[in-house]
């Protein structure tokens, strides 16, 4: 009395193989693809930071300009529009 047979094994086989090769050609083209996806969205997230207890910290991106939320389950707490980054400069003293 067999558990599996032969080609029960095979199609298995095959299967994780299969498997594999879509993991594999996802994780090499992941870059385009998530430009691809993502192509046309005007908001995104761009770090999300546990304050502790229920609070979080939120970094989002909404059409180029990027808001600092603080929220927890009862609801957001604060709104905070955040100024562009400076360059680096170099020459300070």
């Amino acid at each position: 009395m067999d558990l599996v047979r032969f080609d029960q094994l095979l199609v298995l086989a095959l299967f994780m193989a299969a498997l594999g090769v879509a993991w594999l050609l996802v994780h090499r083209n992941r870059q385009h693809l998530s430009e691809r996806l993502h192509r046309g969205r005007r908001l995104h997230l761009s770090e999300s930071q546990s304050l502790g207890g229920n609070m979080r910290a939120t970094l989002l991106a909404v059409d180029g300009r990027e808001f600092l939320l603080v929220h927890g389950k009862a609801g957001v707490t604060a709104l905070h529009a955040l100024d562009p980054a400076p360059g680096i400069s170099g020459g300070q003293s």
